[in-house]
């Protein structure tokens, strides 16, 4: 048997054996628990039916992939006003149906987030994470429907392009955790008004200068305060400096130069053959 530390797995299962061979490692894992909780009633059983077997990826170790197979507990529920019958132990290490364990899962996420999938995808199998494309984005899409947002009461608003020139939606961020709350359908003051309607709380908004978003403010959130963001602060102040520097410096600067620039022997023979030209005197042969 090979004991490992209990940060690496959960504290219900052993490490039975464990397989080294040249592209990964293989761990056996069995559970040696008492009892759980039923997912639906969530009443406590006791009462063991057998073993599920599951298979599942986790996160590579040196290069090396790691593949775990899981002896889960099943238990009966003996709860007789609950529909489930029989079910199988849960814990923090995999969730139902996943092919990866949670900590696996996030870190793809996390890759697969900073760069494309396809991108992702080379550089997971470079650590020894074997997966597809297509199988991220589906990770994603399912990561985006779980993710609930909470709106803080400092916000800051601007537009953004799915494509330039033709469609632009609103995205909003929380200004003190700078993390994305909502992305909006369109740029106009009655998406945004209505977005506002369901967040009374907000008490900042850092916007631009589009007339659209300060009158959604203006209109459901009277008391917030609104103020310019970042880039156009600094774009107020470079156009209120060049309006000033138009004022006190002319265009035309005269730069007086009280040095004699002596010209040089060919030009000095040059200008006397002009000379020469223009008095009709012959020159010598």
């Amino acid at each position: 048997m090979i004991e490992l530390h209990k940060s690496f797995f959960p504290e219900i299962y052993e490490v039975t054996t464990c397989q080294e061979t040249d592209t990964g490692y293989k761990f056996d894992l069995l559970s040696f628990s008492d009892s759980a909780f039923c997912p639906n009633c969530h009443v406590e059983s006791r009462r063991q039916h057998g073993y599920l077997v599951r298979t599942a990826r986790d996160l590579p170790i040196l290069g090396k992939s790691v593949t775990l197979v899981i002896r889960q507990k099943k238990y009966f529920c003996d709860n007789g006003d609950c529909e489930t019958d029989i079910f199988s132990e849960s814990n923090t290490l995999i969730s139902q149906y996943s092919q990866f364990t949670l900590r696996c899962r996030e870190y793809m996420l996390k890759v697969a987030t900073l760069v494309s999938c396809e991108s992702a995808v080379k550089i997971l199998a470079y650590q020894g994470i074997r997966v597809s494309g297509d199988t991220l984005l589906n990770m994603l899409k399912t990561a985006g429907k779980e993710y609930v947002s909470t709106v803080g009461k400092n916000i800051g608003i601007d537009d953004w392009a799915y494509r330039r020139g033709q469609k632009y939606g609103t995205i909003i961020c929380d200004l003190d955790t700078h993390e994305i709350v909502d992305v909006l359908e369109g740029r106009d003051s009655e998406t945004l008004e209505k977005w506002l309607r369901g967040h009374p709380d907000i008490e900042i908004v850092s916007r631009d200068r589009a007339s659209a978003y300060s009158s959604a403010v203006t209109k459901v959130l009277p008391n917030a305060v609104q103020i310019a963001d970042r880039f156009h602060i600094t774009k107020n102040l470079l156009e209120a400096l060049n309006d000033t520097i138009k004022t006190l410096v002319p265009e035309i600067v005269a730069v007086p130069c009280e040095e004699v620039i002596e010209p040089s022997a060919g030009q000095q023979v040059r200008e006397v053959k002009k000379t020469r030209k223009r008095s009709g005197v012959k020159p010598r042969s």
